[in-house]
């Protein structure tokens, strides 16, 4: 008599997905490309299960549909706990990462960003304080 594994049908998606990625990128070390490949996965399904109410900034209604959807995956990615704020620690770990994108200089650190953007002065960013602030600084720059 055979032992028989029963394997999930979601672990055979996930080792079948996992296959072509690496069989695409081929990468010289897989242990640290599966690495950050399943920390991607998880991260992707934490946002994709991460709802965030409607802004009711008036300047963030009015930019066009990616560049909000941009602005949300941010706050999403960041907002590790999903707790609809941005902590200190997080905000340094979005500068860490972003503050290029955001022209930021290594002279601005995360406190004088949270004093900036943190509107209710709780020590945080709500959804709200983040996604009027994106728009504000995007009109600001000339380009929603």
């Amino acid at each position: 008599m055979q032992n028989q594994i029963a394997v999930p049908a979601e672990l055979q998606v996930c080792l079948r997905e996992f296959t072509k990625s690496v069989l695409r990128d081929t990468p010289d070390d897989i242990l640290p490309y599966a690495k950050d490949y399943f920390i991607e996965k998880a991260q992707q399904r934490r946002m994709e299960s991460y709802k965030l109410p409607p802004s009711t900034s008036k300047p963030f209604a009015e930019l066009a549909g990616d560049v909000k959807q941009q602005i949300e995956d941010v706050f999403k990615r960041y907002d590790l706990d999903c707790d609809m704020a941005i902590s200190i620690e997080e905000l340094r770990m979005l500068m860490s990462d972003l503050g290029g994108l955001f022209g930021f200089s290594e002279d601005v650190d995360a406190s004088t960003l949270m004093a900036l953007l943190d509107a209710d002065g709780n020590a945080e960013i709500s959804w709200q304080e983040w996604s009027h602030a994106c728009a504000v600084w995007l009109a600001d720059m000339g380009d929603p």
